[in-house]
């Protein structure tokens, strides 16, 4: 009977192996570079993954079938197939290490956290029509666990970071990542707009990925007309907004609506209690759109203050632009959630320079609390343990 040790080692292995590869098939999406290089990258990222062990393993066929069968004692005695167990085995201790560990935070809620509740609906049983838009997203939908036609509606209470007694009670309705594609029907995005509009915020941000296809265009004034609240719409586009032929015509048919553009300009609010919200966006590495305007004075931590400061950035990325701008809030979206979640794992796959770190959820970052949605669609319609969503979030001031 052949020993476990081999087989162990060889499992310490395609673990590393897989890590170093998805390291950076997680970071090519966020460096900004056009749509096809980034999936040529990709392709090419997937493809050495798997091409380069199972080519050491055809070229050591003979001595691995006796090194795992037999137990005989084998390493590769040359430079190409050492090195791939060094860097296997190295990448491993990263995986398995500190690092992986750290970057969990998925699993572990920030303390800001003060109560959260969810209400998963099973959408196909609220509308009269079918959720799917084509004859291949109906297929997939019919996967056994795939939550791309379910909607989870989060409730979420956010203790700030630093005083600000008149945001107090105040709401935020954050949705994101809508990708209008074909692929969800027009009915899906109805109930979830009249879902979400039911959850009564007093402002409301849109952290981009609206839509894909210019074919849909004509969607964008009927759906988005219902966002609506006392404070207003405020947006961003993402990088997939950058497909469209002229990305223009998105910004204006949304400003037509009333919506502010705060990935243009910032945009300050006066409430009658006294509180005031500075608002404005972030759209790197894709956009750069964005005109400085003066900003108030940012606020002593140590004191109460009447101002709020909200940033809004597609991508969790751009967290370290918000604590330079010590925003209190940053908003954001782009990971998906990580699309597919494991249990006691969390999400592997995040298009992000932190990975999976910001893949979804609420994290305190020095002075700046940021809330990343996993969005409501997507262009890849697979979805476990990760279903669309639409969040409200009430403040509370220490």
């Amino acid at each position: 009977m052949p020993a476990l040790t081999p087989w162990f080692a060889l499992l310490i292995a395609a673990i590393g192996n897989c890590g170093f590869w998805l390291f950076w098939f997680n970071r090519c999406n966020a460096t900004g570079l056009p749509r096809k290089a980034t999936k040529i990258t990709e392709k090419v990222l997937v493809l050495a993954c798997f091409a380069i062990p199972i080519s050491l393993f055809a070229l050591y066929r003979t001595q691995a079938h006796h090194w795992l069968i037999s137990s005989s004692d084998w390493l590769p005695n040359d430079a190409p197939g050492l090195a791939w167990w060094v860097h296997a085995g190295s990448w491993c201790a990263v995986v398995l290490g500190t690092v992986w560990i750290e970057s969990r935070r998925t699993l572990f809620p920030s303390s800001n956290l003060i109560a959260q509740s969810s209400e998963l609906i099973r959408v196909a049983t609220k509308i009269h029509s079918e959720c799917t838009g084509n004859r291949t997203t109906a297929l997939l939908n019919r996967i056994p666990g795939n939550q791309i036609s379910m909607l989870s509606v989060t409730r979420k209470e956010l203790l700030l970071p630093r005083s600000c007694r008149h945001a107090d009670g105040f709401r935020i309705g954050h949705i994101s990542d809508i990708h209008f594609t074909g692929q969800m029907s027009r009915a899906y995005y109805e109930y979830v707009f009249d879902t979400f509009q039911n959850l009564q915020p007093d402002l409301i941000v849109l952290t981009g990925d609206i839509i894909d296809y210019d074919a849909y265009l004509g969607w964008i004034q009927p759906l988005l007309s219902k966002l609506a609240a006392p404070h207003g719409c405020s947006f961003i586009l993402g990088n997939h907004d950058h497909r469209l032929t002229d990305w223009n015509i998105l910004v204006r048919l949304l400003t037509e609506l009333g919506h502010f553009d705060v990935g243009q300009q910032a945009q300050s609010l006066t409430l009658q209690n006294g509180l005031t919200l500075h608002l404005q966006g972030n759209e790197r590495p894709w956009f750069h759109r964005y005109h400085p305007s003066p900003l108030p004075k940012a606020c002593d931590s140590s004191e109460s203050s009447n101002t709020l400061r909200i940033g809004l950035s597609h991508s969790p990325d751009q967290i370290l632009w918000a604590r330079r701008m010590k925003l209190d809030l940053l908003f954001c979206g782009h990971t998906h959630g990580g699309q597919a979640r494991f249990p006691l794992i969390g999400p592997l796959v995040a298009p992000s320079w932190y990975g999976s770190r910001y893949a979804s959820g609420v994290f305190l970052c020095d002075q700046t609390l940021m809330h990343v949605s996993r969005g409501v669609a997507g262009t890849h319609p697979f979805r476990f343990w990760c279903p669309p969503e639409i969040s409200l979030l009430t403040l509370r001031s220490p």
